[in-house]
């Protein structure tokens, strides 16, 4: 332990009896095939060190009980550790996991093991998808905006949405010219949706904070945006995006250096003003969409998930209904319960679906209609009726009200007994 080690020998290998090997805090950053020979290894410690990969020879130390490898470059686990039944603790804090693994990470050991073994079991496909959710006050133009960067035909006196929409888009990489899908969030932004908003921020993300230069930064609560989005997601990429441009259009008058210099450069990259409409002369849309495409380039897009779960995510996504019981989902997952339950931890940490495990009265819930679920917290929200307490039995009056299409699926049965 801590010294300046930068390599191991393949002659490590030949150590069979060795039973615990300790080489945290030094300078490692790849292993050695040979390691996988240790067969009566108990005890592994890797951390801190650069290590960003692990050999697929791992998977051999079947004795394996306690595997340490925090504060490295590690974004995936080879798909050998899977089948390391021994293994009853291993440490990945502090490393860069990518999201499936991750999500993975939090519920356990013995989930990250069945991540491995689904991995091994199923084809793969590159997934090269990111999230852009589009925040600010009301009427700043998130819709357009979002519509400009779809190339949609612009609308004039565009009405003003309402929870959630949901609209995708490609772009291209600078440089590398790979094609990213961004799957644009545009939320309301009434003061009752302020609530709901951080219901869907997740990482990998990339956010756009929109605000109007005509009635300035404070009255576009710029800041609580961005700390809104920094509290929910650490690691967001931000970029601040004032609309309405144009030549005859009041110029942004921002403290761009003191934003940056507050909540960071890694975080809030860039600042813009933009012109929704296309006809518009240097509307500056295309430099928005390259720098949102660099912000994209995150490490975890382009990961490799299975195949299966990218067909069940995209099945999800057509179906009209907004929520299914926790039954029919494991039900149409066609896998066991254990996989099924990991699909569905990873799905909603991703944003693809919400549901909450770890609580008694909602986990038998599978939301697949994010939409729904913002107008119904609206709903709740906005009551004014009971002072701001609302019993049980007043919430099927509020979600079964023939006036609110928007939600009447039917109301969520546990929540109305």
């Amino acid at each position: 332990m801590e010294n300046q080690i930068s390599s191991l020998p393949e002659g490590l290998g030949k150590l069979t009896s060795l039973q615990r090997l300790y080489l945290s805090r030094n300078q490692i950053s790849s292993l050695p095939e040979g390691l996988g020979k240790l067969t009566s290894l108990q005890e592994l410690d890797l951390m801190e060190n650069q290590i960003s990969s692990l050999p697929e020879g791992l998977g051999k130390l079947t004795s394996l009980q306690r595997l340490y490898l925090s504060r490295n470059q590690i974004s995936s686990l080879p798909e050998g550790l899977g089948k390391l039944t021994s293994l009853q603790e291993l440490s990945l804090d502090k490393n860069p996991l990518n999201p499936e693994l991750a999500a993975a990470y939090e519920q356990g050991t013995a989930v990250v093991l069945e991540y491995l073994r689904s991995q091994a079991r199923s084809q793969q496909v590159e997934l090269n998808e990111a999230k852009l959710i589009l925040v600010g006050e009301g009427e700043v133009g998130k819709t357009s905006l979002l519509g400009a960067l779809c190339g949609d035909e612009w609308v004039e006196n565009r009405p003003t949405t309402h929870g959630i929409e949901i609209k995708s888009f490609t772009v291209k990489v600078p440089d590398s010219g790979k094609e990213i899908k961004l799957n644009g969030w545009d939320f309301g932004g009434q003061p009752v949706y302020r609530p709901t908003h951080q219901l869907f921020f997740s990482a990998p993300a990339v956010y756009l904070v929109l605000w109007k230069p005509r009635e300035g930064p404070q009255q576009n609560f710029i800041e609580y945006w961005i700390n809104l989005i920094k509290h929910r997601a650490p690691k967001a990429k931000i970029l601040v995006v004032a609309t309405h441009g144009g030549p005859n259009a009041r110029q942004p008058d921002i403290d761009s250096d003191d934003i940056t210099t507050r909540f960071g450069g890694d975080t809030v990259l860039r600042f813009f003003h933009v012109d929704s409409k296309p006809d518009a002369t240097d509307n500056h849309i295309d430099e928005l969409k390259e720098a949102i495409a660099r912000a994209a380039s995150l490490p975890e897009v382009g990961r490799k998930v299975p195949a299966k779960w990218q067909q069940l995510r995209e099945k999800l996504q057509t179906t009209a209904k907004a929520y299914l019981s926790y039954d029919q989902a494991i039900e149409l997952c066609a896998e066991q319960e254990s996989e099924a339950n990991l699909f569905l931890g990873i799905s909603h940490t991703l944003g693809h679906l919400i549901h909450y495990h770890n609580d008694n009265l909602l986990k038998n819930i599978v939301i697949l209609k994010p939409d729904w679920l913002a107008k119904a917290i609206s709903f709740v929200l906005d009551d004014k009726e009971n002072g701001g307490l609302v019993k049980f039995s007043r919430l099927k009056q509020l979600w079964n009200d023939p006036q609110r299409n928007a939600i009447r699926q039917s109301c969520i049965p546990s929540f109305g007994s």
